[in-house]
């Protein structure tokens, strides 16, 4: 495990970014980013739910959309076809994040101590999102059944409520606890690799088994056989009790 491999150091704003979330009020903003196939999963009905919860929000939102985009928006929202999302989870005055928690989106939250929301939409998502509360860093949503008005009191939730934030900030110093980045680690393990010839004793010995072993062919084999021979032996016990309880019978009724 090294960690977030994406995360740099934050740089400095585009200035339009830069304006747009410092005319917070002190409020601060939340940047809202679903991923690149988000139209796919998000029909127009589910965009025009979530521009009417953003509007409700007293902080700014930068909000990372292509293609439909709902025809009302709150003078709040801004909506980008682009984010510099490292930068912006930087940022002083972010206050949460809602996401489709992949794992870039959520290693980079946590590493940076930003809440989530987490909005999953498909695959590894769904497990990332239980991580998430798992670890107090947020609160999960369903896209197909929240509303408006849930998903605007959710975020209000994470954003109001301290805990989110303490649980964010604790596991974003663990994860800064050390004196090289996650790029540095990734890179010093593969020179590591290079210079030891594959590293073979770094090989996982499951790589080093016959194919039986490794479908567990023999375990199943020898269970198949202590199966077959208990039921051989109960049948052969049960034969032989037969014989003994008809002879009886037999020998009794010749005395008779």
């Amino acid at each position: 495990m090294v960690g977030p491999i994406t995360v740099q150091k934050p740089g400095k704003l585009p200035p339009d970014f830069e304006e747009f979330v410092s005319d917070s009020g002190g409020h601060g903003f939340i940047m809202v980013s679903f991923g690149s196939y988000v139209e796919s999963v998000l029909d127009e009905d589910k965009l025009n739910m979530l521009a009417t919860a953003f509007g409700k929000l007293r902080q700014k939102v930068l909000w990372r959309l292509k293609d439909y985009i709902p025809p009302f928006l709150s003078p709040n929202i801004k909506v980008v076809n682009w984010l510099p999302q490292n930068d912006l989870l930087a940022h002083k005055d972010i206050k949460a994040f809602v996401s489709h928690v992949g794992y870039n989106s959520l290693y980079e939250s946590a590493y940076h101590g930003v809440p989530v929301v987490a909005v999953p939409l498909f695959a590894d998502q769904f497990p990332n999102a239980k991580i998430a509360e798992e670890f107090g860093l947020g609160i999960a949503v369903d896209h197909e059944t929240v509303d408006a008005q849930q998903l605007t009191e959710t975020i209000e939730r994470v954003v109001n409520e301290p805990r989110y934030k303490t649980d964010a900030m604790r596991i974003s110093r663990l994860m800064k606890d050390s004196p090289r980045t996650p790029l540095e680690k990734t890179g010093d393990w593969m020179e590591y690799v290079l210079r030891h010839g594959g590293a073979q004793h770094l090989r996982a010995q499951v790589f080093n088994i016959p194919w039986y072993q490794y479908y567990l062919l023999d375990v199943m084999a020898f269970l198949v056989a202590i199966v077959t021979l208990v039921v051989m032996v109960i049948r052969l016990t049960c034969r032989c009790l037969c014989r003994v309880c008809c002879r009886s019978s037999s020998n009794k009724t010749k005395k008779e």
